[in-house]
């Protein structure tokens, strides 16, 4: 099981600002809550941190009852290559670091990242917009994913990293759903959207993130395709790939992964960077 803790997503009239960890909003930023039928603007998506529970060791793939056979899926070598670091002077930040504090936590580059879109809530060409996100993310960072197809499985606070009955021998797949608050809680008041990644460390004590959740607010998405913003509700799905693979916020504004939402465009120069970083992530055939 993950537990997680998050940011906000604030919807205000004409305009979405996304604020800090939990417990930080009302300390931090006065702002209302979700207000009537604004206009919506470009979005910001909130900030996930997901954290993790330390497993027993079993001796059938050495990481714990809760996990799948070691190796399934794992090349010899990274399956794409990150492009070459951009120009420009835009930063990034990571959501989590490796032990040594120099390195962040990524994703294997040797296996492919599975996803797949949950049925539930999902709005007309919603599975359409996932995928050209999920696109653009991988041709920033080098990271390849497999499209699993739709699933049927319902959104839920707190989901298994390991899924067997469902998904088989494996890790489960990156799981994009749209929801309600009443399905998934962190949703409520202005919350947007929620999305990170769980990781596992087999015994060296190296960190690899093995899946991870994307939960977007499903009434406002609906509101943003509804009033022809789609490359706005694309941001949106991008913004929280992002944050799956490891990229945190920044103070910049024309990046994507801003708290104000970047400029629409995609992953900009410092998004980028902080991309192709997370590509080169470690080979860990053991997990």
């Amino acid at each position: 099981m993950q537990d997680m803790r998050q940011g906000f997503l604030v919807r205000v009239p004409g305009r979405h600002r996304a604020v800090g960890p939990a417990g930080s909003f009302w300390s931090r930023a006065g702002l209302p809550l979700r207000q009537g039928a604004a206009v919506l603007a470009l979005v910001a998506v909130a900030v996930s941190v997901w954290l993790w529970e330390v497993r027993p060791f079993d001796s059938r793939h050495g990481l714990g009852v809760d996990a799948p056979s070691a190796g399934i899926g794992a090349a010899h070598a990274p399956l794409g290559a990150p492009p070459s670091m951009p120009g420009g002077h835009g930063g990034y930040t990571f959501m989590r670091m490796q032990g040594n504090g120099a390195d962040p936590v990524a994703y294997d580059p040797c296996r492919p990242i599975h996803f797949t879109t949950s049925t539930v809530g999902l709005p007309p060409g919603g599975d359409a917009l996932v995928r050209e996100a999920v696109a653009t993310m991988s041709q920033a960072s080098g990271l390849q994913f497999v499209d699993d197809g739709l699933t049927d499985e319902p959104p839920v606070p707190e989901r298994d990293p390991y899924q067997p009955d469902r998904y088989g021998d494996r890790w489960a797949p990156v799981y994009i759903a749209f929801a309600t608050p009443g399905q998934i809680p962190r949703l409520a008041g202005s919350t947007v959207g929620l999305g990170g990644s769980t990781p596992r460390a087999a015994d060296d004590g190296v960190l690899v993130y093995v899946t991870g959740s994307v939960w977007l607010d499903a009434a406002a998405m609906d509101d943003l395709l509804a009033a022809g913003r789609r490359d706005s509700a694309r941001a949106v799905v991008e913004h929280e790939i992002g944050h799956v693979l490891g990229l945190d916020h920044v103070s910049d504004a024309t990046q994507l992964m801003s708290e104000t939402g970047g400029t629409g465009a995609g992953p900009s120069d410092g998004d980028r960077r902080g991309l192709a970083v997370l590509g080169r992530g470690v080979c860990r055939p053991d997990l």
